[in-house]
């Protein structure tokens, strides 16, 4: 849980760009370049030439993240930069985990995922740093022990 923490707060918001606004043209076919707005297809026009190769779930991603990136102020595109910078140092490894588990999240329940997200936010800034050196400083056997725990409280949710 600390590690799910810990990631939400360093890249929560680089992967929450893909959670904005999407055109209406979105079908099972995809997004078609012309329906995009003015402001996606400029903030996109690095992936103009291969789009519709893309798959039509990551076209719809895409859509979303350049809308939202559209309405954030300067310096949430900072930060927004700046975590993605940390995400691209991952590991293969480790980047892989963050996108399981934003994944995971992503697949709670709406009423779960914003009881996350109030937990986290009340939190003082020292105690969200605290969780933060925790995780940083975990071996891969606290690791492991964690995601078994998961694992186990899942099952037994599931039961």
């Amino acid at each position: 849980m600390n590690k799910l923490r810990n990631i939400i707060a360093k890249y929560g918001l680089v992967l929450a760009l893909f959670s904005g606004m999407v055109p209406l043209s979105a079908t099972a076919a995809g997004i078609v370049w012309g329906d995009l707005s003015l402001q996606q297809q400029q903030i996109l026009a690095p992936m103009k030439e291969r789009w519709g190769d893309l798959p039509p779930e990551r076209q719809e991603r895409l859509g979303k993240g350049a809308a939202k990136w559209s309405s954030m102020s300067p310096e949430q595109k900072a930060k927004a930069r700046e975590r993605l910078q940390r995400f691209k140092q991952l590991t293969p490894e480790e980047r892989e985990f963050v996108r399981q588990r934003m994944r995971e999240f992503r697949e709670l329940p709406p009423e779960q995922r914003q009881a996350l997200r109030e937990r986290w936010e009340k939190l003082t800034p020292e105690q969200r740093a605290n969780i933060r050196e925790r995780a940083r400083n975990m071996t891969p056997e606290q690791r492991e022990r964690i995601k078994l725990r998961r694992l186990d409280r899942q099952r037994s949710k599931q039961r």
